[in-house]
């Protein structure tokens, strides 16, 4: 039982977190086509975007499969090390057969897919050619990651970056190579770069913030299993301080770049993350801040910044692409039945300013 809670949760985790931020970035794209009219994305007739329904669907089956083969792949070389720990493993009590099905079969989903992907008219194109060596460096770093004798999780360092790799960063590159186009905004390459730029920086921040977190709250398994993790060299209040002195505003600084240059060129792009700014000042009773314990404060900045990048982004892209084409709005009220977890936060965050302002001394 404890096992198969423990699976769900970590499926629950990545439907929530990296499929969301993904689809924002693919949102991004068919709102710059609208926007500037490009031919490349969604043509400009009434119709155009449904001939790219079936690449869309290829794409997704081929970013579940290949998470899946991750997945799959990191317990099958994890079997030992998470007996030790103590910690559930999805293919421990498999048979050797079964386990060896269950990987093959992903990665062939996947690579089928990707395979379908690639002879799509509509997709073909000079991106596709990075997309592709994105793709295998995705797969590439799945193996390496988990697998001896190279096992780069076991690392320290390397792990960090190779996790921030496969798991934020190259995700989100492979669905702009796959969705986007040669110029974003059609003025230039400099602002295309710059826009690559900030985006690789802000998606490999998070993805290292996301997994020195995730190595913390696991820090005494890792030590029971013998791992060599980042945590466990540096010690988790070294690594705390690292989080909230040097990554958090390096984060903050970087994303507000980024936005302000998308917003430049589609101005409400610069709304979700004032909205999101405000509503996390009250809900965290910013007010507050300068008076409270030190060590509280350690861990109030920790994952907060997620919210925006799977939640408030995505859905103010899809908000943002059916005022310019009104069919859109079908996908976004499928985005909010399938990703739910938005419409759940800002109702909880919605409670907790009101809770903040109900005791006078708050006002």
């Amino acid at each position: 039982m404890e096992l198969r809670i423990a699976k769900l949760m970590r499926v629950n985790a990545w439907w929530n977190t990296i499929v969301p931020q993904v689809l924002g970035w693919i949102y991004f794209s068919f709102l710059s086509s609208v926007v500037y009219g490009a031919q490349h994305i969604i043509p400009c007739e009434p119709n155009g975007g449904s001939a790219y329904l079936c690449p869309a669907i290829f794409f997704f089956i081929s970013l579940v499969s290949i998470a899946g083969f991750g997945y799959v792949f990191n317990d099958f070389c994890d079997v030992e090390t998470d007996m030790l720990a103590g910690k559930p493993n999805s293919i421990g009590k498999l048979a050797l057969l079964w386990r060896i099905m269950l990987i093959s079969g992903s990665i062939l989903t996947g690579l089928c897919a990707w395979y379908q992907l690639n002879q799509d008219n509509h997709i073909r194109g000079s991106n596709m050619m990075l997309a592709n060596f994105l793709f295998a460096a995705q797969i590439i770093a799945l193996v390496v990651y988990s697998a001896n004798p190279v096992r780069l999780k076991d690392r320290a360092e390397l792990g960090i970056v190779v996790d921030a790799f496969y798991g934020h960063l190259n995700p989100v590159m492979i669905s702009i190579c796959v969705f986007g186009f040669e110029s974003y905004w059609q003025i230039g390459k400099v602002w295309d770069y710059l826009f690559v730029s900030l985006l690789v920086i802000v998606c490999s921040i998070k993805g290292i913030r996301n997994i020195l977190l995730h190595q913390i709250e696991d820090r005494k398994k890792d030590e029971a299993a013998g791992l060599n993790t980042a945590v466990i060299k540096y010690g988790p209040w070294r690594v705390i301080n690292f989080i909230n002195y040097y990554l958090f505003p390096a984060e903050i600084f970087f994303l507000v770049c980024l936005m302000v240059i998308m917003s430049i060129h589609i101005p409400p792009l610069i709304i979700p993350l004032i909205f999101f700014a405000i509503i996390s000042y009250l809900k965290m009773s910013g007010w507050k801040i300068g008076y409270a314990d030190r060590r509280l404060l350690e861990f109030k900045f920790t994952y907060f910044m997620n919210d925006f990048y799977e939640g408030w982004l995505p859905v103010f892209m899809l908000i943002t692409l059916s005022v310019y084409r009104h069919e859109f709005v079908f996908l976004l009220i499928l985005h909010l039945i399938f990703f739910p977890k938005f419409i759940m936060n800002l109702f909880k965050d919605m409670k907790k300013i009101r809770e903040n302002f109900k005791i006078e001394e708050d006002y």
